[in-house]
């Protein structure tokens, strides 16, 4: 898991018996703590990426030896592995060691998240939903919402796009969120069983990251409440209306009833999403760079999300700071294609109070000053809450209606659909990169985008004596790979299905030498 490749079995043994000899010494004089959240991250877990060219059995052999062990291992996020400490052993001894070790690319605390709700924040009983529909309610300003009766003539069912929102988890009985709930066609609910044998049982609406169970209960109530605003059910003559009245709700809990969570559990969401076919992500949470950020393996996280074509949609912050500036939020400021941050706009397109902002780290806005949406108290709770984290589940909807009504676009066209899709209002110029809040007719009205031309083949670069290539083409179709060494006569070619990222990478090591490629659209 965590070491360099070595010529020889011989080396190999002296190497790894050093690293074990190395971590004892170094765990003897640790220093001891308490293995709890403290300092903004955990002490009892830490996050290593490993080099491509790691060997992983060398370095599980040293942990073994040492008391660490692997809690989980992710490739598909970038290589980050979960460390678990020996008890008594401190984050920052940990750190200490791991970091020693050839192979490893970095070591990091488990930071721990927050969720991006503002607490305290004055509530009022008026049940209007001015988001969707502002009329003047309540002394607001008429037209002040995202125009989403508008947008529901053109589309309000987005069943076909898995949402997973990671929180505090949902009340997956709650009267107007059950029937818009993903369900795991792998498990069988209430029998204690892990039916799909992924590792957790009755996990038929998604899992709870901190106890590696399918228990969602949300004892807070700010993740159904985020669950609400994204889908909760349409048209059914109860309660409230989601963003999106159909919808398939994916619920990842790994934030506790002090809204906070370790980065390690929110690993642990991203891969269960990524699996699981989630297209689109919720994050209403993150930190800022005083306390806890920026953490590399969040990032490598999400970044790898975009060779799944998955979007990241992220919010802002409540802390009133500019992004652009340091401190800033995360992971809502990383410098990614998949990631959409939004700002918290209010009733009377003032950009709220509380809300962060940025020219360039910020998409745009989004209701999210006293939003009404479901609650967790009983099946038929509904409250009143504002923060960032009310306004980004209104976008993560758009994106997925968007992606419903244009199945083959890729997720870049769907964030430019998006960011294309808003209202320019005064308090959000110079505050955000469309200076706009969002407007869901105009995401689901425009052009239908072209057609995709045929798959073509493009070369990355050369490392390491191979070529690296890349095709791109129409996301979920399929083409033949074809090969020449004269550039007339070609193999007839292996047939590939294009990932919805619209892009796949591959290797050449020039072993039988240089090959021409090209892509061949197959027949429909």
């Amino acid at each position: 898991m965590l070491m360099c490749r070595l010529s020889g079995a011989r080396r190999a043994f002296i190497l790894a018996s050093v690293l074990v000899l190395l971590l004892f010494e170094s765990i003897a004089s640790a220093i001891i703590r308490p293995p709890a959240a403290t300092n903004g991250f955990r002490t009892d877990r830490i996050i290593v990426k490993l080099s491509p060219s790691a060997n992983a059995s060398l370095l599980e052999s040293a942990l073994n030896s040492s008391g660490c062990k692997s809690r989980a291992a992710y490739p598909s996020l970038g290589n980050l592995h979960v460390i678990e400490l020996p008890s008594g052993v401190s984050a920052e001894a940990g750190l200490r060691l791991i970091r020693r070790l050839p192979g490893v690319e970095y070591a990091e605390p488990d930071y721990v998240l927050q969720a991006a709700r503002v607490p305290n924040e004055p509530r009022y009983a008026d049940g209007s939903l001015y988001h969707l529909f502002n009329w003047g309610q309540l002394g607001g300003t008429v037209d002040c919402d995202i125009d989403a009766a508008e947008g529901w003539d053109l589309a309000f069912d987005a069943t076909s796009v898995i949402v997973s929102v990671l929180d505090t988890g949902t009340r997956v009985t709650h009267e107007d969120l059950t029937a818009n709930l993903w369900r795991n066609p792998g498990e069988i609910a209430g029998n204690g069983l892990d039916d799909d044998n992924n590792g957790y049982i009755d996990d038929v609406h998604g899992i709870n990251a901190m106890n590696d169970s399918g228990d969602l209960t949300d004892t807070f109530g700010h993740g159904t409440h985020v669950a609400g605003i994204l889908g909760a059910v349409g048209n059914n003559g109860i309660g409230v209306v989601g963003t999106a009245w159909n919808a398939r709700i994916m619920t990842c809990k790994f934030l506790d009833n002090q809204l906070q969570g370790s980065l390690s559990d929110a690993l642990e969401c991203i891969e269960y999403s990524r699996v699981n076919g989630a297209r689109i992500i919720n994050a209403s949470w993150g930190g800022t760079t005083t306390n806890v950020f920026g953490a590399q393996a969040l990032y490598d996280a999400i970044n790898s999300l975009r060779q799944h074509g998955i979007i990241f949609v992220a919010a802002a912050g409540n802390f009133s700071l500019n992004n652009d500036a340091i401190p800033r939020f995360y992971p809502a400021s990383f410098d990614l294609d998949n990631i959409v941050s939004v700002a918290a706009t209010t009733r009377d397109d003032d950009i709220a109070h509380f809300s962060d902002y940025g020219l360039n780290t910020v998409d745009l806005g989004a209701p999210g000053y006293i939003v009404l949406s479901t609650w967790a108290g009983h099946d038929s709770s509904y409250a009143l809450d504002d923060g960032t984290s009310m306004a980004a589940p209104q976008v993560a909807a758009a994106c997925a209606l968007a992606w419903a009504k244009y199945p083959g676009s890729t997720y870049q066209q769907i964030i430019a659909r998006v960011l294309a899709g808003t209202d320019p209002i005064p308090a959000l110029a110079g505050k955000c990169k469309t200076g706009g809040r969002l407007n869901l007719h105009k995401v689901l009205s425009q052009p239908d985008p072209a057609p995709h031309s045929a798959p073509r083949v493009i070369v990355l670069g050369m490392e390491s004596g191979k070529f690296r290539y890349r095709v791109e083409g129409v996301p979920n179709g399929s083409f033949h790979l074809q090969t020449s060494l004269d550039g007339k006569s070609w193999t007839p070619g292996t047939t590939f299905q294009m990932p919805p990222s619209g892009h796949l990478d591959f290797d050449d090591f020039m072993s039988n030498g240089a090959k021409l490629y090209r892509a061949v659209k197959t027949a429909p």
